[in-house]
């Protein structure tokens, strides 16, 4: 199940969001021969308007789809940053959603730029170069 985290802080960083997410999920009981609850994917999604105005959502896969909907009960109450997580189910909107489903339909405006954060950069280390480049 795919879920959609609205409203993220703009300080929230990928390893955050799987920790919380993760930690989350590993509260839920599981039930022996029977799936466990495992987070597939996680990223955060930076929109930005053509008025410079930016938004941080995130987006999770969780499998199976009953622990997705478990996640959504159980996250309501959780914050990240002081910003409370606001989860709800992921639809994709083409036409595999809905067989008739039009272009005219979709409200989404096109001046939007959409970029998904994945990774996290690993931090410059310039310490000790210098020596390091002396040695070898």
């Amino acid at each position: 199940m795919n879920i959609f985290l609205s409203r993220l802080s703009p300080n929230t960083t990928l390893s955050e969001l799987e920790k919380t997410a993760h930690s989350l999920l590993s509260k839920k009981i599981h039930i022996p021969f029977t799936e466990p609850a495992t987070l597939r994917n996680c990223k955060i999604m930076k929109i930005k308007d053509a008025h410079g105005g930016v938004e941080f959502h995130g987006l999770l896969n969780i499998k199976p789809a009953s622990a997705g909907k478990w996640f959504i009960k159980s996250c309501r109450s959780k914050k990240i940053h002081n910003k409370p997580l606001l989860p709800h189910q992921y639809i994709t909107r083409n036409s595999a959603w809905q067989p008739n489903y039009h272009s005219e339909a979709d409200h989404r405006r096109p001046s939007l730029t959409i970029r998904y954060i994945t990774k996290n950069s690993p931090p410059l280390i310039t310490e000790g170069l210098d020596s390091f480049r002396r040695e070898y």
